[in-house]
């Protein structure tokens, strides 16, 4: 599961390690849904913006907006669900 882990630096100088689930597009833009290392059941929503067009090195920004946030979860969840059957 290596390949799916990425460590990030929040603006306090803090890293922390989160397990990439899945990749959504909504509009042209790819968001990350991802598990940090330290939790089972919370994951978080990541807005990824390529720079300088660059597509291996990233910036990662948190959807801190609820409705957006909760159409990406959607369809993440909607995408589980299709893996399973």
């Amino acid at each position: 599961m290596e390949d799916n882990m990425i460590k990030l630096v929040n603006e306090d100088g803090e890293e922390y390690t989160l397990e990439i689930l899945d990749v959504v597009n909504k509009d042209g833009i790819d968001y990350v849904v991802a598990l940090p290392e330290d939790s089972e059941d919370e994951v978080v929503i990541l807005e990824v913006t390529p720079i300088d067009g660059d597509e291996e090195n990233c910036e990662y920004t948190e959807v801190t907006d609820d409705e957006l946030g909760d159409e990406i979860f959607n369809e993440f969840i909607k995408r589980q669900d299709e893996t399973e059957e």
